[in-house]
């Protein structure tokens, strides 16, 4: 089975970058994300409805050809999210979705950031500040701007309705 990266697959390798399960594919977590992974995965024929099991905080199912391929994107993240387009903004929006945070007074940060995402949003334009073990974005709006399209969770929220 040949798999080849789509804007669609790369927001959801992005929601299970740093919520994954350790067995399957799959992500745990909030409700909300699960559910949107899962509707995700479903949308993108990556999954079959039949087959997806679930625990109490953990939502996967088993399908060797996507968990080898989302790895493989994962370990060339650096080459496949290195231009600013919808590749990337998927990846990001995804990751957003899975562990970030829109703060009371606008601020925009990531619970869980790899030192390679924070290099890839360097080089995409958007500066990342490691504080207090979080990654904040230093100019929110303009990343914000950036992910809107592709963001699920994050769509209905107050900062993001005003960001253009």
């Amino acid at each position: 089975m040949k798999v080849k990266l789509t804007p669609e697959l790369s927001y959801i390798i992005g929601l299970w970058k740093e919520t994954r399960v350790p067995s399957g594919l799959g992500v745990r977590g909030r409700e909300e994300l699960r559910a949107v992974f899962m509707d995700s995965c479903l949308k993108a024929k990556v999954a079959e409805p039949g087959k997806v099991l679930g625990g109490e905080h953990s939502v996967y199912f088993y399908h060797t050809a996507y968990r080898k391929f989302f790895q493989k994107v994962l370990d060339e993240e650096e080459e496949r999210f290195k231009y600013k387009n919808e590749y990337s903004a998927s990846f990001f929006a995804g990751l957003f979705d899975a562990v970030g945070e829109i703060g009371a007074d606008g601020t925009v940060s990531f619970g869980r950031c790899t030192k390679t995402d924070e290099m890839i949003m360097y080089r995409l334009g958007f500066n990342a500040l490691r504080k207090a073990g979080r990654t904040y974005v230093v100019r929110p709006l303009k990343f914000l701007a950036y992910i809107k399209p592709f963001v699920k969770l994050f769509a209905e929220n107050e900062v993001m309705k005003k960001v253009l």
